[in-house]
């Protein structure tokens, strides 16, 4: 049918509404003809808000409703009908006026599903025309405040899902992954420690959640000395937090543990010490790296996001960041006479140490018995286990990306210097192991040999890729020796994965039939160099990491 513009077609049209059926919720008729209008134009007269990578929102015209669809293909991501986020939109607090409210989720005729929300005004913060201060982030942490109370945990309180307002409130967006949670059994605890990630003595906590992977972020982006100042605000406004958090879960009869560990926030950020202030930015900085960690290994948006190779020395740094925070807070500890103070510096140790065990065991045991760092190594080696283990797609999108440097929120916030890695130059056996692969590399024919035929491509993009193995080993050497110890680490897994994809293009190159006798001899040679080289280089990948592993985990 012909799609005329939106009001002709208003003025021409008697709807039959396509809906058939309202899952969750109560819609209004007017707002079901306005569905069917959506379908029919397929939103090209609406207005578009924004996607993710599931699905994408649009403002229906001449409503405050938000429709919501999955993009072709992806629907299985979202639950398919939306029912999960309908499910976690009616669990928000009735008295919660800064989120979407659910107007339902409905079916089409055509079988399609979408979810129906009211509209919330606000811009993302930018850092240029649209900025976090006190105002804006008292909103968010008092919203915060009132979803933990009410055992509500948002799942993705990041920056496209908080609008600031012009008059300085914020706006939470997309409760796609919010569930409840609870905090009275032994099972609660270990699925808190697990999903939400904070130990025994706390509560799972949004704000936890917001800092990483939001605020920290945006502290990274904007002038150093408001950086200072915001975080600052941001410390004295978590104290209100905390506060309310406290009553709250004394009201419901918690734990001891868990009430006293906000009582003691709430009364030491309010004025917080520099001291404070530098154990807090400790905390930023090692839930920034646990973001890098979280996004290197999202196979599902690796194209946007860093090069799963990366991962392990995300990981190394977390768990270094971990005892450097344990550290220090430790040492505050014994140097305070205040024995309140010294309770709050035993939680924030415990804390650190949590999280240090936590990517420990992330690192060495990520299925079962198998581990983070052998899962890609064998992915990179292209000897995945089974089909749910293979990630090659994943390296195969993000081969020639580089290494993406950690933001130093500490000494951006603190103006504090803390190395990790090694300080001093190495020479030891693992740093000529990856000479030795180099000189083994070099010495292959091909390797130096140029090729000019133009109808050999297979060979040249063969002779290209060796090259690539070459420059990574050399990187991962310098690496080593001159302190960046665990890059160091990304270099070499790049260099194995590199060659897997010169071992199959050799096999290709065998195949095709277009080699002289003499090329097919030399390139049997390679094959049979590549196979041992592949499994030189995982042994040389899992030596690296043991030794490094050693390091961050303060066993050297």
């Amino acid at each position: 049918m012909k799609i005329l513009p939106i009001g002709t077609y208003y003025n021409n049209i008697n709807f039959t509404s396509k809906v058939t059926r309202v899952i969750n919720g109560s819609v209004p008729e007017d707002i079901k003809d306005k569905v069917d209008l959506f379908e029919e134009t397929n939103g090209k007269n609406d207005k578009k808000l924004g996607q993710g990578l599931f699905a994408e929102a649009y403002l229906l015209g001449g409503t405050n409703c938000v429709i919501k669809r999955s993009k072709q293909g992806k629907a299985e991501k979202i639950n398919g009908d939306f029912s999960m986020e309908a499910t976690a939109l009616m669990n928000i607090p009735k008295d919660f006026s800064h989120a979407q409210s659910l107007i339902g989720n409905v079916e089409t005729e055509d079988g399609k599903y979408y979810l129906l929300t009211t509209f919330m005004e606000g811009k993302i913060p930018d850092g240029e025309t649209t900025k976090w201060d006190g105002k804006s982030l008292a909103s968010i942490l008092s919203s915060l405040a009132k979803l933990d109370s009410s055992r509500v945990y948002h799942g993705d309180v990041s920056r496209c899902n908080c609008l600031i307002t012009e008059d300085g409130e914020v706006n939470l967006l997309d409760f796609q992954y919010c569930e409840k949670f609870g905090i009275e059994t032994e099972e609660d605890h270990k699925i808190n420690a697990k999903t939400y990630k904070v130990p025994f003595f706390m509560a799972p906590s949004n704000a936890q959640m917001f800092e990483e992977s939001n605020f920290a972020t945006y502290l990274s982006t904007i002038d150093e000395t408001k950086a200072r100042e915001l975080f600052k605000t941001y410390l004295e406004e978590k104290a209100n937090y905390h506060q309310k958090r406290a009553e709250a879960f004394e009201k419901q009869g918690v734990r001891y543990e868990i009430t006293e560990y906000d009582k003691l926030m709430a009364k030491y950020l309010k004025h917080p010490s520099d001291e404070m202030i530098n154990l807090q930015a400790r905390k930023l900085q090692l839930l920034l790296t646990h973001r890098f960690i979280t996004s290197s290994m999202d196979t599902e948006k690796q194209e946007d996001l860093y090069n799963i190779m990366s991962a392990p020395v995300y990981y190394l740094y977390a768990i270094e960041a971990s005892n450097e925070m344990s550290d220090y807070a430790e040492n505050l500890r014994k140097e305070t006479s205040d024995p309140e103070l010294k309770k709050l510096l035993k939680y924030e140790t415990d804390w650190a140490l949590f999280w240090r065990s936590m990517m420990k065991n992330e690192l060495e045991g990520r299925y079962g018995n198998d581990s983070a760092f052998e899962w890609i190594l064998r992915n990179a080696a292209d000897s995945p286990q089974n089909e749910g283990d293979n990630i090659l797609p994943t390296f195969i999108k993000t081969s020639n990306k580089p290494y993406k440097q950690i933001p130093d929120i500490l000494h951006t916030i603190s103006d504090t210097d803390v190395f990790l890695g090694f300080e001093d130059e190495i020479k030891d056996n693992t740093y000529y192991s990856i000479g030795t692969r180099i000189t083994e590399l070099r010495k292959t024919q091909s390797f130096s040999s140029k090729i000019k035929s133009p109808f050999y491509k297979d060979l040249k993009e063969y002779h290209k890729i060796k090259q690539e193995i070459m420059k990574n080993l050399k990187a991962a050497e310098e690496n080593y020796l001159e302190g960046a110890k665990f890059e160091s680490l990304f270099y070499s897994l790049s260099a194995l994965y590199q060659s897997t994809v010169a071992r199959t293009k050799a096999q290709k190159a065998l195949s095709n039939g277009k080699l002289s006798q003499t090329e097919k001899e030399r390139m049997i040679r390679e094959e049979e160099f590549l196979n041992g080289y592949v499994n030189d280089l995982c042994a040389l990948n899992y030596s690296i990491y043991e030794k490094l592993f050693k390091k961050a985990s303060g066993e050297n």
